[in-house]
């Protein structure tokens, strides 16, 4: 599927004689349709723009069309859709059960860890917020660091070829450093749930 996926993305491209910055032209409209489907994976997309803009700039622009892309969704779902939502999709959401408690209860740092790592489709995310009691200043918090946080992961990853190894580990190091500071800080913000949901599950 990725590999069908890479090939209509070159197609595209070619065909539109897009080449360099003029790519945004197709990435950034690409970026919106997956905040809404997620039929394609992001990475795909960071690939390309690391290739293009090298990994600073890739990883940047990726971040700014990640953003835009889930938070226009959100409140598109929010404002116009939120009871058709509800009703029509509702019953399909129970399989994430967990994690939209999750989201209820840690709110935005649920959302990095959701961002982060794959474990949800992203436009699942943005449509399991937008029927959540989550404000919306903690999504779009959520949002920015936790695309902050896979982009520079995996725009890291998708450089190793294209940097020396120097650099690659440099980007890598600063990575574990603000993963660190975000695990510091919701640990002390959250002490005490996390305690709470300790012991609901030892009993």
């Amino acid at each position: 599927m990725t590999e069908t996926l890479n090939e209509w993305i070159d197609w595209l491209l070619q065909t539109l004689g897009l080449t360099g910055p003029s790519i945004l032209f197709v990435t950034i409209p690409l970026a919106m349709l997956q905040s809404l489907f997620g039929f394609f994976p992001f990475a795909i997309l960071i690939v390309l723009h690391v290739s293009v803009f090298n990994v600073i700039g890739g990883m940047l622009i990726s971040w700014l069309a990640c953003n835009l892309g889930g938070i226009l969704v959100y409140f598109f779902f929010r404002r116009y859709l939120f009871h058709w939502f509800d009703r029509k999709w509702g019953s399909r959401l129970k399989r994430y059960d967990k994690w939209q408690r999750y989201l209820d209860r840690y709110g935005i740092w649920t959302l990095v860890l959701l961002r982060t790592v794959p474990i949800i489709p992203n436009n699942i995310i943005n449509f399991m917020s937008a029927v959540s009691p989550l404000p919306n200043s903690s999504f779009i918090w959520g949002t920015v660091l936790g695309n902050l946080s896979y982009i520079w992961l995996f725009g890291t990853l998708s450089s190793s070829l294209i940097v020396p190894k120097e650099q690659w580990e440099t980007y890598l190091t600063w990575y574990a450093i603000f993963c660190v500071i975000l695990i510091g800080v919701f640990i002390r913000r959250h002490w005490g749930h996390l305690q709470e949901d300790k012991r609901s599950r030892m009993t």
